[in-house]
């Protein structure tokens, strides 16, 4: 998909999806929010990938999804931030390993972001260095 699923596919894609769970009246209604929820996120993010949650990933690949280089992924694993399975040169890494990784992350970046503000005030000159490590 080259980018965010356009809105009138997305609305296609909804009334499709209406009608042939119309005729699924045991689908529990989790199910049928998660469809519907499915379309809004395809519809929203021209980045959204979507995996079973038992797939794993080459290294490659997941850098791929994280934006780094292949060899940062295996550094990563290497120092333990990011668990992998298997060994050498065929690791693999879980999706669901891959989503915890990210928003570890994402949660020191904010931290850090939360941090670095709080040694701003008022009073902070303007050309004054703030150590960041």
């Amino acid at each position: 998909m080259a980018g965010a699923l356009a809105q009138d596919a997305a609305q296609h894609l909804r009334a499709a999806l209406d009608e042939a769970l119309r005729g699924s009246p045991e689908l529990p209604a989790a199910a049928r929010a998660a469809f519907g929820r499915l379309v809004d996120v395809l519809e929203a993010n021209a980045d959204a990938v979507i995996f079973p949650a038992d797939a794993t990933l080459s290294t490659q690949q997941a850098a791929e999804l994280l934006g780094v280089s292949r060899m940062t992924v295996v550094r990563l694993v290497d120092r333990g931030e990011l668990r992998s399975e298997g060994g050498g040169v065929h690791r693999r890494i879980s999706v669901s390993e891959l989503a915890r990784y990210q928003a570890e992350s994402s949660r020191r970046r904010r931290a850090g972001l939360a941090e670095l503000a709080a040694d701003i005030d008022q009073d902070t000159p303007p050309d004054e260095v703030i150590s960041t490590r």
